[in-house]
């Protein structure tokens, strides 16, 4: 069995992670006139073209349907958000990025990467491969984990 030693709390290191992108997140959003959940919503859909569905932003962002369908509600109302139903199926809906909000866009997607840069600022090219290659192996040791729940 491994003997395990992290420096500090690696839980508290997470949250604080969390607690960091999302008040840099939160910045954006204010200069954008946006709340957070709008934002949230607007950045996932910027971030994850293929996923388009407000079932896929509470899914993989891990918010309630709810705090979804409150943001695309209110998105849409200002003109951010264009639903279209799907072709094949009319009961699934994609949200579709308006003319309207690719500046917002675009502005939660630089403050993204500032986050990402704050992040893993002093790491070298190979310990930044190192640690991406680190947490995707995590990731889905935690998803294989949950599952077998």
């Amino acid at each position: 069995m491994r003997n395990y030693k992290f420096s500090g709390n690696f839980l508290y290191y997470v949250r604080l992670i969390k607690r960091l992108q999302e008040n840099m997140l939160k910045q954006a959003a204010s200069s954008c006139g946006l709340d957070f959940p709008e934002a949230d919503v607007l950045l996932f859909l910027r971030e994850n073209p293929g996923f388009d569905t407000a079932r896929d932003v509470a899914v993989y962002r891990g918010v309630s349907k709810g705090y979804v369908s409150k943001a695309v509600e209110t998105l849409v109302k200002e003109g951010f958000l264009e639903v279209r139903p799907d072709k094949s199926d009319r009961r699934m809906q994609h949200l579709i990025i308006a003319e309207k909000a690719k500046k917002a866009a675009e502005a939660l997607h630089d403050a993204q990467i500032n986050f990402y840069a704050a992040v893993t600022a002093g790491l070298s090219d190979v310990e930044l491969h190192g640690m991406l290659s680190a947490i995707e192996k995590c990731a889905a040791n935690v998803q294989s984990a949950v599952e077998n729940i």
